[in-house]
């Protein structure tokens, strides 16, 4: 069965922060990649993103909570927020992607991700943000 968890997005650097604090309030284990550790996605970043957290997920049980402080070269305002589907399947991203995408806009095609994952994005027809993650590792 398909799982939805928040992906936040964070201004100033607070990723870090905010996903300790939720490790500490919530339990469970914590991930978190700096741009820095993904040669893949450092070497398309300017240098001042190196600390920048490109993925972070933090897992207790089954609730996930994913995040990172880039955010696109669009200003955040506030704390933003991505609806996120991890995926079962490659097949399930794709239908999920292919609906989703009626309408709407796509921000991120489907591609291999640095942290093992087939991911895409999408803007749907109401504005609402989408991202669809599938662990293949």
């Amino acid at each position: 069965m398909a799982k939805l968890n928040p992906y936040l997005n964070f201004k100033d650097m607070q990723c870090r922060e905010a996903m300790n604090f939720y490790k500490d309030c919530l339990g469970g284990e914590l991930v978190i990649q700096k741009v820095s550790e993904m040669p893949e996605m450092a070497a398309m970043m300017p240098p001042e993103f190196k600390d920048h957290v490109m993925h972070s997920m933090l897992t207790s049980g089954d609730m996930v909570i994913m995040a990172s402080d880039l955010n696109k070269g669009q200003p955040v305002q506030g704390n933003m927020a991505s609806i996120v589907i991890n995926c079962d399947n490659e097949a399930q991203l794709n239908d999920f992607f292919s609906k989703l995408s009626v309408g709407g806009k796509v921000t991120q095609p489907i591609a291999d991700m640095p942290w093992g994952a087939k991911y895409a994005e999408v803007t749907d027809k109401f504005g609402k943000d989408w991202a669809l993650n599938c662990q293949m590792k």
